[in-house]
């Protein structure tokens, strides 16, 4: 049913300013620029970083603090996350929780919005090795975040309505691939006021976009399915519309379009 997540998103006042941001500090370049969207290139990743701007701007916040969950991260290839970089240039992290599979922080971007980052080690079934010289800061999105109360009906909704495979159960969470895709989908298991917490923080706009081949086709597989969807919408000759998961997150799903680096 989908090939990939194809983007991550972030709200911004203005995209221009923050496409800058991206470009100037962490290196992106730009895709693509629509009239209230601009979309970034993570290094060699497939998943784009799409800007949306908002009239009323709430930078995104975690999805749980204490557990270091943002709402997805980027992939790093330095095991030190390379926070001394980031602090010299003036960019807010949080302190580096080391566990055993993998090294995590979250940074703030100039909007205030915070977006993960993560080095998997070698342990770990996500690690990419790299030769030679380390490249730009980021690899690639690493990983898309949902909170869930009960794991294992989550799991069937996104397996049985939207093709995704479980690929790693791990107790109290669990990852799940979206086709051939690079880009997981980790599951995470909070509690009741967390939980509603979370599904406050990106209340009202998708913060992940799902490809497709065939957008048509899926609209109606969809609804035959009884999948809560909105009407769909053409831009710049791609289509698009949005569904709403069991637990009230939005999802766009996206037409296949051409890849343009500026």
């Amino acid at each position: 049913m989908f090939n990939r997540i194809d983007r991550v998103m972030v709200p911004v006042p203005d995209i221009h300013r923050a496409a800058e941001w991206y470009r100037r500090e962490l290196e992106f370049q730009v895709v693509e620029i629509r009239e209230r969207e601009i979309d970034l290139k993570v290094h060699q990743g497939e998943a784009l970083l799409t800007l949306m701007e908002v009239d009323s701007f709430q930078p995104k916040p975690h999805l749980h603090a204490e557990g270091h969950v943002p709402c997805f991260n980027f992939y790093t290839h330095w095991e030190d996350l390379h926070l001394e970089w980031l602090h010299s240039r003036g960019i807010e992290t949080t302190d580096m929780m080391n566990v055993p599979y993998m090294n995590v922080s979250e940074m703030m971007d100039r909007d205030g919005n915070v977006i993960g980052i993560c080095h998997e080690k070698e342990s770990s079934l996500y690690h990419t090795p790299h030769e030679g010289a380390l490249p730009p800061m980021f690899h690639r999105v690493l990983a898309v975040f949902l909170p869930v109360k009960n794991l294992e009906a989550s799991i069937q909704w996104y397996t049985d309505k939207l093709g995704f495979q479980l690929y790693n159960h791990w107790g109290q969470g669990a990852d799940l691939k979206v086709g051939e895709g690079e880009t997981i989908v980790t599951m995470i298991v909070m509690d009741g006021p967390v939980h509603q917490e979370a599904l406050r923080a990106v209340e009202g706009y998708p913060y992940y976009s799902l490809q497709t081949d065939n957008i048509h086709e899926v609209y109606k597989q969809l609804q035959d399915k009884g999948v809560t969807s909105e009407e769909g919408m053409e831009q710049g000759g791609f289509c698009r519309f949005h569904i709403r998961s069991p637990e009230g997150l939005t999802i766009r799903i996206s037409d296949r379009e051409p890849i343009y680096v500026r």
